[in-house]
């Protein structure tokens, strides 16, 4: 039965359907591009909604091409009854043996697109690997890290191991910048200095809150440290903030007197033992 139904189905291809079957997957990739680009500059114009702008593209982009594969076999091809169960009992048995990994990763792609962990533009933490989620496809996940590189990561890989997400779909989130010094100097100057430095900072995000925090550490010698637990304005702009508080700290402890050059030598030289 199998053999003459795809026997059928051979005889009544021709090239204008192929034709119509190429035309529609061009305009559905030209499509995609084209949200793509529109998506993107949309979340350039209004910066404040570009989390949700982001978010919108892996949908949009699935809906499509669900959409152009069947109307390509239902509406154009328009293969029998007994062909389609045919050849999908003999695809899947296929499938299932030559692609188990990439059968993985779309499943474990699809529970994510359900479960959702994170979303496009969030920072998250898989393995060793932080950064912004740039894309999500069923069958992988796409990082950009702080050194601009891009990480690919299989989505079953991802769904085996912890995901930290910093900012769960919102455009703010906390960063800590510890400060390690001395266990002499005045703490509760430290912690003032500290706070009015992300206070000033222009990449602080002032309506939550910012809180300083202090622990005894003893490394060979007696440490003090301070982490500054500040929101950022936009999660892209993280390290801007980290290196902004961190200079505004460090130069008013120098110009008052409470951490000199022989301090942060010695200090450098406990760490380093």
């Amino acid at each position: 039965m199998e053999q003459s139904a795809l026997k059928a189905f051979t005889e009544h291809l021709s090239l204008g359907i192929l034709l119509e079957a190429l035309f529609v997957l061009l305009v559905v990739w030209v499509a995609v591009r084209l949200l793509k680009v529109v998506l993107d500059r949309l979340a350039k114009k209004f910066k404040k909604y570009r989390m949700e702008i982001s978010r919108l593209f892996p949908i949009l982009r699935l809906g499509l091409w669900s959409f152009a594969i069947a109307f390509i076999v239902f509406g154009i091809l328009n293969p029998s009854e007994n062909l389609v169960l045919a050849l999908g009992a003999s695809a899947g048995i296929a499938v299932g043996l030559a692609a188990q990994d990439l059968m993985r990763n779309v499943m474990a792609g699809i529970m994510m697109m359900f479960d959702r962990p994170f979303q496009v533009g969030d920072m998250v933490q898989v393995g060793p690997h932080y950064g912004e989620v740039i894309s999500l496809k069923l069958n992988s996940v796409r990082l950009r890290t702080f050194q601009d590189d891009v990480v690919t990561i299989p989505s079953s890989e991802v769904l085996k191991q912890g995901v930290s997400n910093s900012n769960a779909g919102e455009l703010t989130e906390m960063i800590s910048i510890p400060f390690t010094l001395p266990g002499t100097v005045d703490v509760q100057e430290v912690k003032r200095l500290a706070w009015e430095a992300a206070a000033s900072s222009p990449y602080t995000y002032l309506k939550k809150p910012i809180i300083a925090v202090v622990e005894d550490r003893f490394e060979h010698t007696f440490l003090t440290r301070v982490t500054v637990k500040v929101y950022v304005v936009d999660v892209r702009l993280e390290r801007l903030l980290a290196t902004d508080v961190t200079l505004r700290v460090k130069k008013e402890l120098i110009a008052r007197g409470l951490l000199t050059e022989e301090m942060v030598a010695r200090t450098l030289a406990v760490a380093g033992s």
